[in-house]
């Protein structure tokens, strides 16, 4: 009735009683802060993706940085083998003159360019710049990593507040829809705006008060230190600068699985080169594969190198299921790692479960496809090989399958070095091992720097081969007495020949434990062929 009586009253009337209803002056009251609100969620919104463009600067600047050091690193690795060259023709000289330097240059300018020759010649000046681009490589790549991982942290946070904002729209309809209602049905539809635009401030706090990632600097400096270390051997040293990175933040993830390796590497020291592990069962592995853990805790189980390393640490303690798992993990945080089908291939063969073993493997040498980066592809065979010969050492039960899935291996290589290869197992032919010659340059285990050489010469003779015969030689070494052979990914040999000749070659190594033992395994067209075994050095691990 009241309702039909505002109806009959004239537009001047219902003006003058809309400006006495206090109703609709709370209604404005509340559209005011709720704007009010929106404003300052828009504030916030606009800082956090400000602070979003920054950090994505950053990231690309630091990715470049990163990438021009490991350019830098990478070239000077190249010429190793030239500057050595270089530096055994000049020993013995009394002085080095720049070469194509006009004749008017100061000597001051000649002073500088014979500096700059000697420190290209000089093994112990170039160790000293190796370790500069080393560290400058690993400051920069993992500042990267800090820098992209609070760049997400703002973009989530971007995000949210934007959803706050349109929530925030959805409750200022709601109490504004209200003043084109009657009485009866303004509660209904107020007071879920109100709740709503309680519930977005609410939000907004948090979003607001909730942290963003950051990884403090002297974190970051502290682990690439450790990092470095670890590159040159100095595992000690590295799990110390480590223990300075996690003192500085302790949730910083990448210091942990830093430590973790740097912790097995002591004793296990040719563990990041071929996969060796003397012993897994000692306080440093303990506290590697503690680490690890630590590391998979603090990601909430999305780091893919922690749970990587935390399944290569329970295969290498006899814990197939849990290292299957692991590996499962990690395999869902990136499904394109090889590594990690490898790996899982290995697992699944220690549990006995051959099938699923020979799919992973399928699964990981499809990744490589006709193998663009044969250098990886060749690394990753050499590490499948070491976990097969791990596999045979801790579950000898199981050395029908492992023996298959070698095979396969092996075949597959073939196929991706050869191409479409003959019948597997060719008529006639037989081969014989002329020589194996261990020649260690310097007893006793290899310097940080990898100054120390060793040098393994081969010859292996076959006769009455058919034509175009494909040959894979690959080249074990056992690095202590006991434990597992390893397949260093330099030491194998693919070749086409037939009839009768040599295969002939050498090596140059650079192992930290010395190698006790030597096994070649002969393949022709990806098929096992024989098997030979040499001695090798005195153990030093």
């Amino acid at each position: 009735m009241n309702d039909r009586k505002l109806d009959d009253r004239t537009p001047d009337e219902r003006d003058e009683l809309s400006e006495s209803d206090p109703y609709k002056r709370r209604v404005a009251v509340v559209l005011a802060v709720l704007g009010l609100l929106g404003a300052w969620i828009g504030v916030l919104r606009v800082d956090s993706g400000n602070r979003e463009s920054y950090y994505a600067r950053e990231t690309t600047r630091a990715a470049a940085e990163s990438m021009s050091a490991n350019i830098s690193k990478g070239s000077l690795d190249g010429l190793e083998t030239d500057l050595d060259a270089e530096a055994d023709a000049l020993e013995g000289d009394a002085g080095f003159d720049p070469v194509g330097l006009p004749s008017d240059v100061g000597e001051v300018d000649r002073d500088l360019a014979s500096g700059d020759a000697a420190a290209g010649l000089d093994a112990g000046r170039r160790d000293e710049l190796r370790r500069r681009l080393t560290l400058r490589a690993e400051r920069d790549r993992l500042r990267r990593k800090a820098l992209a991982e609070t760049r997400v942290g703002y973009n989530n946070r971007t995000s949210q507040y934007e959803t706050v904002l349109t929530t925030l729209g959805v409750a200022l309809f709601l109490v504004g829809f209200t003043l084109v209602l009657n009485r009866r049905t303004r509660p209904p539809v107020l007071v879920p705006g109100l709740i709503l635009a309680v519930y977005v401030a609410g939000w907004a706090l948090w979003i607001h008060a909730k942290d963003i990632p950051s990884t403090p600097t002297a974190a970051i400096d502290a682990a690439a230190v450790g990092a470095t270390h670890a590159a040159f051997g100095e595992h000690d040293k590295a799990t110390a600068a480590f223990d300075r990175a996690i003192a500085a933040d302790p949730d910083f993830v990448a210091a942990y699985n830093g430590r973790s390796v740097a912790s097995f590497l002591i004793t296990n020291p040719d563990f990041l080169e071929t996969l060796a592990v003397i012993d897994a069962n000692t306080p440093e592995a303990d506290q590697a594969q503690a680490d690890a853990e630590t590391a998979v805790s603090l990601s909430n189980e999305q780091d893919f190198t922690s749970l990587f390393l935390s399944g290569l640490y329970r295969f290498y303690d006899d814990d197939f299921d849990w290292s299957a798992r692991r590996m499962r993990q990690a395999l869902e945080v990136n499904d394109r790692a090889p590594e990690a089908y490898l790996s899982l291939a290995a697992a699944e063969l220690a549990r006995g479960n051959t099938d699923e073993a020979v799919d992973q493997l399928a699964a990981g040498v499809k990744l490589l496809g006709p193998a663009e980066d044969s250098a990886e592809a060749r690394q990753l065979a050499a590490d499948l090989f070491t976990l097969l010969e791990q596999v045979d050492l801790a579950v000898p039960q199981h050395s029908d399958g492992t023996d298959e899935v070698r095979a396969l291996l092996a075949a597959g290589e073939a196929r991706l070095v050869f191409g479409d290869l003959a019948e597997p197992a060719p008529e006639g032919g037989s081969f014989t091992l002329e020589s194996s010659n261990f020649d260690q340059d310097a007893p006793g285990q290899g310097a940080p720097d990898g100054n120390d050489r060793a040098t393994l010469s081969i010859e292996l003779g076959y006769a009455e081969l058919p034509p175009d015969s494909a040959v894979s030689l690959y080249v074990f070494e056992q690095p202590a007495p006991g434990a597992a052979f390893v397949q260093r990914a330099e030491l194998a040999r693919f070749s086409t020949v037939g009839g009768s000749g040599t295969l002939s070659g050498s090596a140059s190594l650079q192992p930290r434990c010395t190698p006790v033992a030597f096994r070649y395994d002969v393949y022709v067209n990806g098929a096992p062929v024989t098997s030979f075994d040499a001695p090798g050095g005195t153990a030093t691990c």
